[in-house]
């Protein structure tokens, strides 16, 4: 079944619960919480991520596997004009950056795909239109937008994930592309198992197999399973299906992480998109976080990041100080005082936006965000929310 590697895995994805005698942890290096899914700590209390980090500058020959990418390209490029790969690219840093690698320094010609965001912004329509117009093909799926909505009602009322449609879409929507196309060859960006703490097993490999997309990246989703909710059919649900077992084997798609060949610096790929593909930054940080140059498409992705606040304990800010402490631009004290200012603010910028796409009162939306805090992270103290655990 393809879910297995998620039943396996992924424990309390939906409503987090501690095991008996398991408390909750900060890694000594960076600050991944022990609530984040699929974390490993070493006897040390040092996450994965962090271990990674320091393979990659002390135990990777990045010249190695960059031949083996040169070599990759050497197979499926084409001399017919036609496109030998696909770029999963919205028009954010990161896949704007694989693109114009992959185009002007790697001689590909690569056709950008992604699906529409649920609840564009206008920065993330901006920062498309200026990727296009600066040299690429890009295929931006447009999928039926009640189908797409009531997934996203579904995702989250039973799951707590607001994005459900689009987290799965934006991959299984770039493999039915790529097999229609015939274009065997997909470039996503980073793996995110290896880069933020997650399965080991994806440490040694540049590809990921049909089952790892459906049992870790989507949580086991089936889709079929959401039949008759709310209306939806089985024609409602064809770009959310992964292809068949069958359909890889016959087409041979091949899908590779560009972090596997090059040491993954979003810093860089802010860089290097800004200069090169026209991306432009907000001009204050987003809602919960520090930053304000990374998953800017969608007003939705503020609420997506709100809600593994709610359920895991670690925000959008809490993230993005492990990833700096990571890259060694900030230090572990420093991502606490952007922790403590920053995680965990509501994007109430957008909340008539989100009553009016859930079809929900205020009282119901929010009744239904905190139906899936777990009694082991939160507690209300004088009617406010509160962690459970220190923040050190």
């Amino acid at each position: 079944m393809d879910n297995k590697l998620a039943n396996k895995e992924q424990k309390n994805w939906v409503h987090y619960k501690l095991n008996k005698g398991e408390k909750i942890f900060l890694c000594k290096k960076c600050l991944t919480l022990s609530t984040r899914p699929r974390v490993q700590f070493d006897k040390d209390g040092v996450c994965n991520a962090c271990r990674w980090a320091k393979d990659k500058k002390n135990k990777i020959d990045w010249k190695k596997r960059w031949k083996e990418l040169e070599e990759l390209c050497n197979k499926y490029r084409r001399n017919d004009g036609y496109f030998d790969i696909i770029v999963p690219c919205s028009g954010g840093k990161d896949g704007s950056y694989v693109a114009w690698v992959m185009k002007y320094k790697l001689g590909m010609h690569p056709l950008c795909v992604t699906m529409a965001p649920q609840m564009p912004s206008e920065i993330g329509r901006t920062n498309l239109v200026n990727f296009i117009n600066s040299g690429y093909d890009v295929i931006q799926v447009y999928v039926n937008p009640e189908s797409y909505r009531k997934l996203s009602i579904i995702g989250l009322k039973e799951e707590g994930r607001p994005k459900m449609p689009f987290d799965t879409g934006v991959t299984t929507t770039v493999v039915r592309v790529a097999m229609a196309m015939r274009i065997p060859w997909i470039m996503y960006g980073e793996n995110g198992e290896t880069e933020y703490a997650g399965l080991k097993n994806f440490d040694e490999k540049p590809w990921m197999n049909r089952e790892e997309t459906v049992g870790v990246y989507y949580c086991g989703y089936e889709p079929t399973r959401h039949l008759g909710k709310l209306g939806l059919t089985k024609n409602d649900l064809w770009w959310w299906e992964t292809p068949t077992q069958e359909e890889f084997d016959k087409t041979g798609t091949l899908m590779t992480f560009w972090s596997y060949f090059e040491d993954w610096d979003p810093e860089l790929h802010a860089k290097v998109s800004e200069e090169k593909c026209g991306r432009k930054s907000l001009d204050k940080p987003s809602v919960g976080t520090f930053t304000g140059y990374a998953q800017l498409d969608d007003k939705l992705q503020d609420l997506h990041a709100y809600m593994m606040y709610i359920k895991f304990g670690f925000g959008r800010a809490w993230s993005d100080a492990c990833i700096e402490i990571r890259a060694g631009r900030m230090t572990r004290e420093e991502g606490i005082e952007m922790v403590k200012k920053y995680d965990g603010i509501f994007p109430y910028v957008y909340l008539n936006d989100y009553l009016r796409y859930f079809e929900m009162t205020e009282k119901e939306f929010f009744d239904t965000i905190d139906s899936f805090r777990s009694p082991d992270i939160w507690e209300k103290i004088e009617g406010k929310w509160k962690l459970k655990f220190e923040i050190k």
